[in-house]
Protein backbone atom coordinates (compact mmCIF):
# COMPACT_ATOMS: atom_id res chain seq x y z
CA UNK A 1 0.00 0.00 0.00
CA UNK A 2 1.34 3.49 -0.72
CA UNK A 3 1.85 5.54 2.32
CA UNK A 4 -0.16 8.45 0.67
CA UNK A 5 -3.39 6.31 0.14
CA UNK A 6 -4.99 6.19 3.58
CA UNK A 7 -5.13 9.75 4.11
CA UNK A 8 -5.82 10.80 0.64
CA UNK A 9 -8.36 8.66 0.25
CA UNK A 10 -9.94 9.67 3.49
CA UNK A 11 -8.97 13.36 2.47
CA UNK A 12 -10.20 12.86 -0.55
CA UNK A 13 -13.68 11.27 0.79
CA UNK A 14 -14.54 14.09 3.11
CA UNK A 15 -14.38 16.16 0.77
CA UNK A 16 -16.72 14.21 -1.87
CA UNK A 17 -19.54 14.25 0.67
CA UNK A 18 -18.57 18.62 1.33
CA UNK A 19 -19.47 18.19 -2.34
CA UNK A 20 -22.53 16.45 -2.48
CA UNK A 21 -23.59 17.53 1.16
CA UNK A 22 -22.56 20.15 2.96
CA UNK A 23 -22.93 23.02 0.53
CA UNK A 24 -26.68 23.77 0.22
CA UNK A 25 -27.94 24.72 -3.06
CA UNK A 26 -29.89 28.00 -2.10
CA UNK A 27 -27.65 29.29 0.69
CA UNK A 28 -24.08 30.35 0.89
CA UNK A 29 -22.90 28.58 4.21
CA UNK A 30 -20.87 25.60 4.01
CA UNK A 31 -21.37 22.78 7.14
CA UNK A 32 -18.03 21.85 8.64
CA UNK A 33 -16.04 18.43 7.22
CA UNK A 34 -17.38 16.51 10.08
CA UNK A 35 -21.11 15.27 10.57
CA UNK A 36 -22.81 17.08 12.55
CA UNK A 37 -24.68 14.30 14.23
CA UNK A 38 -20.89 12.38 14.66
CA UNK A 39 -20.01 11.86 18.70
CA UNK A 40 -17.44 14.33 19.75
CA UNK A 41 -13.89 14.09 18.42
CA UNK A 42 -12.56 11.54 21.24
CA UNK A 43 -9.55 13.12 23.10
CA UNK A 44 -6.77 11.65 25.01
CA UNK A 45 -7.51 11.22 28.32
CA UNK A 46 -5.25 8.53 30.50
CA UNK A 47 -8.18 6.72 31.70
CA UNK A 48 -10.20 6.19 27.85
CA UNK A 49 -9.42 2.69 27.49
CA UNK A 50 -10.66 2.61 24.05
CA UNK A 51 -7.88 5.29 22.95
CA UNK A 52 -5.31 2.85 24.92
CA UNK A 53 -6.49 -0.28 22.52
CA UNK A 54 -6.44 1.30 19.63
CA UNK A 55 -3.16 2.82 20.35
CA UNK A 56 -1.38 -0.95 21.61
CA UNK A 57 -3.43 -2.14 18.07
CA UNK A 58 -1.43 0.37 16.28
CA UNK A 59 1.94 0.17 17.31
CA UNK A 60 1.33 -3.96 17.25
CA UNK A 61 0.89 -3.50 13.22
CA UNK A 62 3.76 -1.39 13.12
CA UNK A 63 5.50 -4.21 14.95
CA UNK A 64 4.75 -6.36 11.51
CA UNK A 65 6.65 -4.52 9.36
CA UNK A 66 10.50 -4.76 8.70
CA UNK A 67 12.44 -5.73 11.52
CA UNK A 68 15.60 -3.34 11.50
CA UNK A 69 15.11 -0.56 13.32
CA UNK A 70 15.76 1.96 10.89
CA UNK A 71 14.39 0.44 7.94
CA UNK A 72 11.44 2.11 6.93
CA UNK A 73 11.03 4.34 9.92
CA UNK A 74 9.67 7.05 7.90
CA UNK A 75 6.94 4.79 6.51
CA UNK A 76 6.10 3.66 10.02
CA UNK A 77 5.82 7.02 11.58
CA UNK A 78 3.55 8.47 8.53
CA UNK A 79 1.63 5.31 8.86
CA UNK A 80 1.14 5.32 12.77
CA UNK A 81 -0.08 8.67 12.43
CA UNK A 82 -2.64 8.05 9.51
CA UNK A 83 -3.52 5.14 11.36
CA UNK A 84 -4.99 7.69 14.60
CA UNK A 85 -6.33 10.08 11.56
CA UNK A 86 -8.29 7.37 10.40
CA UNK A 87 -9.65 6.54 13.89
CA UNK A 88 -10.66 10.28 14.01
CA UNK A 89 -8.36 11.27 17.24
CA UNK A 90 -7.49 13.81 15.28
CA UNK A 91 -5.71 15.61 18.54
CA UNK A 92 -3.25 12.76 18.88
CA UNK A 93 -2.90 12.40 15.28
CA UNK A 94 -1.47 15.81 15.18
CA UNK A 95 1.67 15.48 17.25
CA UNK A 96 2.50 12.25 15.34
CA UNK A 97 2.57 13.70 12.01
CA UNK A 98 4.33 16.81 13.90
CA UNK A 99 6.61 14.41 14.33
CA UNK A 100 7.15 13.09 10.87
CA UNK A 101 7.90 15.81 9.63
CA UNK A 102 10.69 17.28 12.00
CA UNK A 103 12.32 14.03 12.04
CA UNK A 104 12.15 12.82 8.01
CA UNK A 105 12.97 16.19 5.89
CA UNK A 106 12.86 15.41 1.97
CA UNK A 107 10.45 12.43 2.38
CA UNK A 108 8.00 11.36 0.04
CA UNK A 109 5.21 11.51 2.43
CA UNK A 110 5.45 15.70 3.61
CA UNK A 111 2.37 16.40 1.44
CA UNK A 112 0.53 14.21 3.07
CA UNK A 113 1.81 15.12 6.09
CA UNK A 114 0.56 18.59 5.96
CA UNK A 115 -2.68 18.34 4.09
CA UNK A 116 -3.66 15.76 6.81
CA UNK A 117 -2.56 18.02 9.75
CA UNK A 118 -5.37 20.83 7.95
CA UNK A 119 -8.09 18.18 8.26
CA UNK A 120 -7.23 17.51 11.91
CA UNK A 121 -7.24 21.30 12.92
CA UNK A 122 -9.91 21.87 10.55
CA UNK A 123 -12.25 19.14 12.36
CA UNK A 124 -10.76 20.47 15.86
CA UNK A 125 -12.47 23.94 15.18
CA UNK A 126 -8.81 25.04 14.91
CA UNK A 127 -9.44 26.83 11.29
CA UNK A 128 -5.81 29.57 11.77
CA UNK A 129 -4.01 26.33 11.63
CA UNK A 130 -6.09 24.30 9.45
CA UNK A 131 -5.55 27.07 6.79
CA UNK A 132 -1.68 27.24 7.67
CA UNK A 133 -1.23 23.71 7.04
CA UNK A 134 -3.51 23.46 3.76
CA UNK A 135 -1.39 26.62 2.00
CA UNK A 136 1.60 24.98 2.46
CA UNK A 137 0.08 21.96 0.55
CA UNK A 138 -0.45 24.85 -2.17
CA UNK A 139 2.91 26.67 -1.38
CA UNK A 140 5.65 23.69 -1.58
CA UNK A 141 3.84 20.35 -2.98
CA UNK A 142 1.49 22.54 -5.61
CA UNK A 143 2.15 19.30 -8.20
CA UNK A 144 0.69 16.50 -5.41
CA UNK A 145 -2.11 14.53 -5.15
CA UNK A 146 -2.87 16.61 -2.41
CA UNK A 147 -3.30 20.10 -3.89
CA UNK A 148 -6.53 20.00 -5.31
CA UNK A 149 -7.85 19.11 -2.05
CA UNK A 150 -6.05 21.27 -0.15
CA UNK A 151 -7.35 24.07 -2.70
CA UNK A 152 -10.81 22.68 -1.74
CA UNK A 153 -10.56 22.99 1.53
CA UNK A 154 -8.92 26.34 1.74
CA UNK A 155 -11.38 27.66 -0.88
CA UNK A 156 -14.58 26.41 1.58
CA UNK A 157 -13.17 28.02 4.57
CA UNK A 158 -13.59 31.33 3.10
CA UNK A 159 -16.80 30.87 1.13
CA UNK A 160 -18.28 29.70 4.61
CA UNK A 161 -17.09 32.94 5.64
CA UNK A 162 -18.52 34.94 2.53
CA UNK A 163 -15.19 36.04 0.82
CA UNK A 164 -15.76 34.57 -2.57
CA UNK A 165 -12.74 36.96 -4.17
CA UNK A 166 -10.67 34.77 -1.92
CA UNK A 167 -12.51 31.40 -2.70
CA UNK A 168 -12.47 32.08 -6.45
CA UNK A 169 -9.20 31.60 -7.57
CA UNK A 170 -9.33 28.55 -5.21
CA UNK A 171 -12.10 27.01 -6.61
CA UNK A 172 -10.86 27.43 -10.07
CA UNK A 173 -7.36 25.73 -8.86
CA UNK A 174 -8.76 23.00 -6.86
CA UNK A 175 -11.37 22.26 -10.34
CA UNK A 176 -7.90 22.04 -12.14
CA UNK A 177 -6.08 19.94 -9.99
CA UNK A 178 -7.75 17.65 -8.05
CA UNK A 179 -8.63 14.14 -10.39
CA UNK A 180 -11.05 12.99 -8.66
CA UNK A 181 -14.41 14.48 -10.83
CA UNK A 182 -16.62 14.91 -8.04
CA UNK A 183 -14.41 17.23 -5.92
CA UNK A 184 -13.44 18.92 -9.28
CA UNK A 185 -17.48 19.33 -10.60
CA UNK A 186 -18.00 20.50 -7.00
CA UNK A 187 -15.29 23.26 -7.67
CA UNK A 188 -16.35 24.66 -10.97
CA UNK A 189 -19.91 25.06 -9.93
CA UNK A 190 -18.94 26.98 -6.75
CA UNK A 191 -16.41 28.94 -8.83
CA UNK A 192 -19.35 29.60 -10.74
CA UNK A 193 -21.41 30.91 -7.28
CA UNK A 194 -18.04 33.13 -6.42
CA UNK A 195 -18.45 34.38 -10.04
CA UNK A 196 -21.89 35.08 -9.44
CA UNK A 197 -21.85 36.43 -5.68
CA UNK A 198 -18.57 39.24 -7.52
CA UNK A 199 -20.77 40.22 -9.61
CA UNK A 200 -19.10 38.33 -12.94
CA UNK A 201 -22.65 36.78 -14.16
CA UNK A 202 -21.90 36.27 -17.26
CA UNK A 203 -19.06 34.35 -16.61
CA UNK A 204 -20.83 32.70 -14.17
CA UNK A 205 -23.83 31.93 -16.47
CA UNK A 206 -21.27 29.83 -18.79
CA UNK A 207 -19.68 28.10 -16.04
CA UNK A 208 -23.31 27.15 -14.74
CA UNK A 209 -23.90 25.31 -18.69
CA UNK A 210 -20.69 23.40 -18.17
CA UNK A 211 -21.47 22.01 -15.16
CA UNK A 212 -25.07 21.50 -15.79
CA UNK A 213 -23.56 18.92 -18.65
CA UNK A 214 -20.82 17.11 -16.18
CA UNK A 215 -21.42 13.35 -16.19
CA UNK A 216 -23.72 11.38 -13.37
CA UNK A 217 -24.07 11.82 -10.03
CA UNK A 218 -24.50 15.14 -10.70
CA UNK A 219 -26.24 17.21 -7.45
CA UNK A 220 -25.61 20.75 -9.40
CA UNK A 221 -27.58 20.26 -12.70
CA UNK A 222 -30.89 21.47 -11.72
CA UNK A 223 -29.50 24.44 -10.18
CA UNK A 224 -26.59 25.37 -12.64
CA UNK A 225 -29.19 25.33 -15.62
CA UNK A 226 -31.68 26.98 -13.45
CA UNK A 227 -29.75 29.50 -12.90
CA UNK A 228 -27.35 29.88 -16.16
CA UNK A 229 -31.36 30.45 -17.86
CA UNK A 230 -31.91 33.30 -15.36
CA UNK A 231 -28.72 34.94 -16.25
CA UNK A 232 -29.17 34.88 -19.64
CA UNK A 233 -32.93 35.78 -19.90
CA UNK A 234 -31.59 39.08 -17.96
CA UNK A 235 -29.02 39.69 -20.43
CA UNK A 236 -31.60 39.00 -23.29
CA UNK A 237 -30.18 35.92 -24.59
CA UNK A 238 -33.51 34.19 -24.74
CA UNK A 239 -31.75 31.42 -26.93
CA UNK A 240 -29.37 31.01 -24.56
CA UNK A 241 -32.09 30.45 -21.53
CA UNK A 242 -34.56 28.20 -23.44
CA UNK A 243 -31.16 26.07 -24.05
CA UNK A 244 -31.24 25.12 -20.02
CA UNK A 245 -35.06 23.90 -20.16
Amino acid sequence: MKITSGPAALGLAMLLWTASGSFAQSQPEVRRARPVDEPPVPRALPADKSIDRALRSLKEDSSELPARETEGADRRQLEYANGLFTRKLYDLAIPEYQKYLEDYPGRPGRANAYFSLGECYRNLNRVSSARTNFQKVLNDYGDSEFAGAAAYALAEMAFTEKDYAAALPLFHRSAAKSKESAVALSARYFEARCLEATGRKEEAADIYVQVAEGGNPNPYREDARTTAASIFAARGRKIDALKQY
